[in-house]
């Protein structure tokens, strides 16, 4: 495998780059989250000093950075296409947040 940086030749092989980035982002969250549900539930829930699942609520977000950068070094435009993604999957959750607030704590309790 070269680690070395890839050389664009047009913007086509941008566009499909950014574009596998930004799928696969969620494509390869989706199936982590899965697998961390799985293992979470294997572990024994009374004990919530439990630093093996600890451990495990933070690796998601561990492996994403270190994706990030990785892929920043080596294929650049697959790093802004899972940056976008993480980027828009904020942004939703924050409106989301919103919406919630606006809706449940109105302030209208008469």
């Amino acid at each position: 495998m070269k680690f070395t940086r890839k050389e664009y030749t047009n913007r086509n092989e941008k566009v499909l780059d950014f574009v596998i980035g930004f799928l696969g982002w969620y494509l390869l969250n989706a199936l982590l989250y899965g697998g961390t549900i799985t293992l979470l539930s294997m572990f024994d829930s009374s004990n919530s000093q439990n630093v093996a699942a600890l451990g495990l609520l933070a690796l998601p977000l561990l492996l994403n950075i270190g994706a990030l950068v990785g892929l920043g070094m080596w294929r650049r435009w697959i790093a802004f296409g899972a940056l976008a993604a993480f980027g828009i999957a904020l942004l939703m959750v924050l409106i989301l947040g919103i919406l919630i607030y606006a809706v449940c704590y109105n302030g209208n309790f008469s």
